[in-house]
């Protein structure tokens, strides 16, 4: 049988977007091609990955492993699969970087049924939609024998054990947005049902909560070295094309800024912090 690989990066608030978006297209071409999902997240987090576990069956994995520090590398030799898909993170890319069948493509996932069609060898998923799959699949992680070996980002240990979130949009906190030119009467409307408020330019990542960064730029170094309980969503507008420093955003929303807005605040994730 074929083997479709999809790393999962965890977030604060859950599952990246951008594997949650991967195991979704995973899903897609496993049930059209007969192949095998293998969800791969590295370490063990024992009580806080029950979140973890819990968005890796409802998105769409067959399989989970919980892996030590080459664990997507270590699947990728055993099962030899036609795609692996990871998130355009800094962690995504770095997890391919042994992979014999990259380097990733970044692919930028704004539709369930993207143009260019199935998958590559090695994908890197960039978070252009809501999921789309809600599965009630419940799964038991594998692990590897040298899964203690990875080091866990800091946070999870700050992680209250009770609570094990398994997906959101944004974080939990205040919804503001940053903006370095004037915006559309439109977009500024949207911005008020979210109940967002401008953040402050010169410290723009001080609080948890979410981000939006409305501009085509490149992200500010603040925001790229912001604490990871600020949940960063760009929204570049219309005709974007990905800049490299978006790899440090949870979201990458294409289209009209008002139209993006205005669909998050309508969706089944909302309220944007919730």
């Amino acid at each position: 049988m074929a083997h479709i690989l999809v790393y999962l990066q965890r977030t604060p608030e859950g599952l990246h977007p951008a594997s949650a978006l991967a195991l979704c297209r995973a899903r897609d071409i496993a049930s059209e091609r007969g192949a095998t999902i293998t969800a791969v997240g590295a370490g063990d987090a024992g009580s806080r990955d029950r979140g973890l576990v819990k968005a890796a069956g409802r998105f769409g994995a067959d399989i989970l492993v919980l892996g030590g520090p080459e664990g997507l590398a270590v699947l990728h030799q055993q099962l030899n699969p036609v795609h692996v898909l990871v998130p355009w993170t800094t962690e995504g890319m770095k997890a391919a970087e042994p992979l014999p069948s990259g380097p990733p493509v970044p692919r930028w996932l704004s539709t369930p049924q993207p143009t260019w069609g199935g998958a590559d060898a090695v994908s890197a998923v960039v978070a252009g939609a809501l999921p789309w799959h809600a599965l009630g699949e419940d799964l038991e992680p594998e692990f590897q024998a040298d899964v203690d070996k990875v080091q866990l980002p800091s946070w999870i240990d700050e992680m209250d054990e009770s609570r094990a979130p398994m997906f959101a949009v944004g974080g939990r906190g205040p919804v503001r947005w940053l903006a370095p030119r004037a915006l559309d009467r439109e977009t500024e409307a949207v911005l008020g049902r979210l109940s967002a408020t401008p953040a402050a330019v010169d410290d723009p990542a001080s609080e948890a909560g979410t981000l939006l960064w409305l501009s085509t730029d490149p992200l500010p170094p603040a925001l790229v070295d912001r604490p990871a309980t600020t949940r960063l969503l760009v929204v570049p507008g219309s005709d974007a094309e990905l800049d490299p420093s978006w790899t440090a955003a949870e979201w990458v929303l294409s289209g009209s800024r008002a139209a993006v807005l205005e669909a998050i605040h309508d969706s089944p994730w909302a309220p944007l912090h919730g």
